[in-house]
């Protein structure tokens, strides 16, 4: 893996994490509401939410290299769009980054 794939999975990996704050305290309020996730794609520039609920988020847990993204804000050269709808993608990543993603995952640790 190059230092620019290497960049891309250790920033969403940190948008990941955040997410996992958020999903903390969303799991002490209610589990049937929706609550703000960040988009986990690679740009660190990107502030952008996507609304989720607990639910929806914990299905794209379930394998450390999955993340929530808005739509068109995967890389085609070390992701797969697994699943999309209206409000966001989900994308797997694939070879040297997807086992990178899968290192960084918290819930692996």
């Amino acid at each position: 893996m190059d230092d620019r794939d290497r960049r891309m999975a250790q920033n969403e990996a940190l948008f990941r994490e955040v997410n996992e704050r958020v999903n903390d305290v969303a799991g002490a309020l209610r589990d049937d509401a929706t609550f703000e996730y960040l988009c986990e794609c690679s740009n660190t520039d990107c502030t952008f939410r996507v609304p989720l609920t607990r639910g929806e988020y914990e299905g794209v847990r379930g394998d450390p290299t999955q993340f929530i993204v808005l739509p068109d804000h995967f890389l085609p050269e070390i992701e797969t769009v697994v699943m999309q709808n209206d409000r966001y993608s989900i994308v797997r990543k694939t070879g040297e980054a997807g086992e990178y993603a899968a290192k960084l995952d918290p819930r692996s640790r």
